[in-house]
């Protein structure tokens, strides 16, 4: 799969089955279906996962030092998943978009929390804990919330999360 190849390590298998089963909803799709991943994410297709992680990689690039930027990258990967960090990491593999700056990813560093699904936004970085313990809990979570009737359809059938 070109994400693990991307990443250099295997997938979680959870987010592997999920990509295997759906390809997330390609640009310009969010305005049909709406949000599907609360609070306001649509899911990433691979691809467009693997080009929106490089955009990441190339802006942490230009923001940190480049003398200093393996250090930082050795430093930062080493820690355990769901650590807070203000700026993208190799370690980390977007899986949903807000189209606003902001994306959930799967932190693939190692750890207990490995493959948990956190936030990250564009002024901020990933600085809340995850919401989610993996792709799985976050798929369970949105069936719940669907099943109590949580999310809200629009008259065009658009999914929106109030």
């Amino acid at each position: 799969m070109a994400a693990q190849e991307a990443v250099g390590q295997p997938l979680p298998p959870d987010l592997r089955a999920w990509w295997l089963y759906a390809d997330g909803t390609h640009s310009g799709l969010q305005a049909d279906g709406g949000w599907l991943i609360p609070p306001g994410f649509a899911p990433y297709p691979i691809n467009e996962a693997l080009e929106s992680r490089r955009l990441w990689m190339d802006v942490a690039r230009k923001v940190a030092p480049l003398d200093r930027w393996d250090d930082f990258v050795n430093s930062e990967n080493s820690r355990l998943a769901a650590t807070v960090c203000e700026t993208w990491l190799p370690a980390w593999l977007p899986v949903a978009t807000n189209h606003g700056g902001g994306n959930l990813f799967v932190d693939l560093r190692g750890g207990p929390r490995h493959g948990c699904v956190m936030e990250f936004h564009r002024d901020t970085g990933a600085l809340a804990q995850p919401p989610w313990a993996d792709v799985a809990d976050m798929l369970d979570d949105i069936a719940e919330r669907l099943e109590e009737g949580e999310a809200e359809l629009d008259d065009s059938g658009r999914i929106d999360w109030p």
